[in-house]
């Protein structure tokens, strides 16, 4: 039994050396074929069995790939979404196949993704009951695990107390970081007024005030349809103008 990596960026690259890692025999296909792993193109992999999505969540044609993949790989038994994508898209995977889609979007820093994989929790969540065995098969290559009751649920969450929420974190960073420059005040010095409230209660943190970059909180954004969240892109659009201007 092999299990298929769609998509081996950042993301997929660290499945694939996880489950290696675990016994499990992979393949990883990309659009780059340099990336792919012992795969050749245009060829079906024999005796697939679980596909594990991590291409770009904001992919034109995301499902489409998704279902070509399966279609392509006849006798895969679960497709595992480790994507980051907008709300819904399990339930809009679900409806037009009958393999169970699980939801479990990927945790970690980039620079650590194979440590942070492995220290955290894996969550998944299914509209669909899974017979136990799949669902036992599913737990075992990712050892610690937490089922959640829905698809959307997990959905936002990855969105909402992930990628965005620290790109609040960075923003209020930055407005203070502003303030402190317009009024000639030391912002390190400032925020040591916190360190001891957030020693003993853990809600004051203290983020370094950069400009927003790399590929997940901002493009992110494309995936929420609420659109006070955007701000985010905004506050850091404002910071990264002003920084331009006294550098």
């Amino acid at each position: 039994m092999t299990d298929i990596i769609l998509g081996m960026g950042e993301v997929g690259s660290t499945i694939f050396a996880l489950l290696k890692s675990r016994g499990y025999a992979c393949v990883g296909i990309d659009s780059d074929d340099g990336r792919s792993r012992n795969y050749v193109e245009g060829c079906s992999v024999s005796d697939p069995d679980i596909l594990h999505v991590c291409i770009p969540g904001d992919l034109m044609g995301f499902e489409s790939v998704v279902l070509g993949c399966v279609e392509s790989n006849g006798g895969i038994r679960a497709i595992l979404v480790h994507s980051t994508v907008r709300p819904g898209t399990a339930v809009s995977l679900q409806n037009k196949t009958n393999i169970p889609v699980v939801s479990s979007p990927a945790r970690g820093v980039h620079q650590r993704f194979l440590e942070d994989m492995v220290r955290y929790t894996k969550f998944l969540a299914t509209n669909r009951p899974l017979s136990s065995g799949l669902r036992d098969d599913i737990e075992r290559r990712f050892k610690k695990v937490q089922w959640m009751s829905d698809t959307k649920t997990l959905e936002f969450a990855k969105l909402l107390t992930d990628t965005t929420y620290y790109g609040w974190l960075i923003n209020y960073a930055q407005l203070t970081k502003t303030i402190c420059d317009s009024e000639e005040i030391d912002y390190d010095e400032m925020w040591t007024f916190a360190d001891e409230i957030h020693e003993f209660l853990g809600n004051r943190p203290k983020m370094h005030p950069g400009v927003i970059g790399g590929h997940c909180v901002i493009p992110n954004l494309s995936l929420i349809d609420h659109h006070t969240l955007w701000r985010i892109r905004a506050i850091n659009d404002e910071f990264k103008a002003a920084k331009d201007r006294t550098d």
